[in-house]
């Protein structure tokens, strides 16, 4: 078996995906834009750049299977859809693709959706996830962290629907069976966990491990895309998050299926499990 190619791998998922397809003994081709860290048993750290094509064919030399993550930029279509032309064509048997819940619902001119089209359509054999919102996010900084810690409240636009947040740690096991798997089967799953919570639900159980009040915060898509704007956001940005609002709002992420059980073996990690495993990172400052 060849090796396994997993973008971002220094990201949410990507960090786990890497450390799982390890521990099953499989070699791995961890790409990043500063692969800094020095080659470990059973890791390859490899240069690769989604703006920079030159470090697209030896990244892909020598692998069976990859784990996709789109990259951020304005031209992702053409960029993703020039990416598996070159690793079809370097023998790339399949691809296992993180896209987003309800990816399906949006328009076809979406990049999100013409990604997976571009994969649907493509001779290689194909595992597209559609995971919830990340349980790390509650956490990280840059999403609802410093919010949580600072200001103790959590801003989202929900409409009162419900998510059924899911551990990342999850997403890239179910990423691992794909990637080590005999075949992925040309299909799309949507992950994830056990239960869905409104937004009072979630800062309730988040206030209960912080040890402090917890406030929700219903941002209505309107107020969002002023936010956004006034802040200097694109508008494809914009109109991208608006998507994610309304498809909360339409009661997508309500959803909770049992794909990580049926796939890997397990029940996904619950948000309690979670929150008390991160408690210090979630105290008020």
């Amino acid at each position: 078996m060849g090796s396994i190619l997993v973008t971002k791998a220094t990201g949410t998922t990507g960090r786990y995906v890497v450390d799982g397809v390890v521990k099953r003994g499989a070699a791995v081709k961890a790409a990043s834009r500063n692969p800094s860290a020095a080659a470990q048993e059973g890791i390859v750290p490899v240069l690769f750049d989604w703006d920079d094509r030159s470090t697209w064919s030896a990244a892909l030399q020598g692998v069976d299977a990859v784990y996709l993550v789109k990259p951020e930029s304005e031209e992702v279509i053409a960029v993703v859809r020039d990416f598996l032309q070159l690793a079809e064509d370097s023998g790339v048997a399949k691809v296992v693709l993180l896209s987003e819940i309800a990816a399906e619902t949006r328009a076809e001119a979406a990049d999100e959706r013409r990604v997976e089209r571009d994969i649907e359509q493509s001779n290689l054999d194909y595992a597209i996830l559609r995971p919830n919102w990340f349980m790390q996010d509650l956490v990280d900084g840059r999403f609802f962290g410093d919010l949580i810690r600072q200001d103790g409240i959590i801003v989202m636009t929900t409409g009162g629907a419900a998510m059924s947040w899911i551990d990342a740690r999850d997403i890239a096991a179910v990423a691992v069976e794909f990637l080590l798997g005999a075949n992925c089967g040309k299909q799309a799953l949507t992950l994830t966990g056990p239960e869905a919570l409104t937004l009072a639900q979630l800062t309730d159980r988040v206030a209960a491990i912080a040890g402090a009040t917890v406030q929700p915060v219903e941002e209505t898509t309107e107020a969002a895309e002023e936010r956004l704007r006034s802040s200097g956001a694109p508008d494809s940005f914009i109109e991208y998050f608006s998507n994610i609002g309304r498809s909360i709002k339409n009661g997508d992420t309500a959803v909770v299926t049992d794909a990580v059980a049926r796939i890997t073996g397990r029940p996904p990690r619950d948000l309690d499990a979670f929150l008390a495993e991160h408690a210090a990172s979630l105290q008020r400052i």
